[in-house]
């Protein structure tokens, strides 16, 4: 039982060091805190926080381009 629980710690810290790298640089030009990426680290609900910032909130090249399509008509 504790052996289980050790190896899914260590799973998790692993995966978060794989992720975080990439989804720092991700929340970055998605022009959020580049921080929001450690919420990767909150076993089971952390990816989950991380893909729904991503998900619903607006970034800067689409908003670059709803712009652009006010001025053209």
């Amino acid at each position: 039982m504790e052996n289980e629980l050790i190896t899914d710690l260590l799973g998790q810290i692993v995966l978060g060091l794989l992720l975080v790298v990439p989804l720092w640089k991700i929340h970055g030009k998605a022009g959020k805190n580049p921080a929001l990426a450690l919420f990767v680290f909150i076993p089971y609900l952390g990816l989950l926080i991380v893909s729904l910032v991503l998900a619903f909130s607006r970034w800067p090249a689409t908003e670059y381009q709803n712009n652009a399509a006010q001025q053209e008509g």
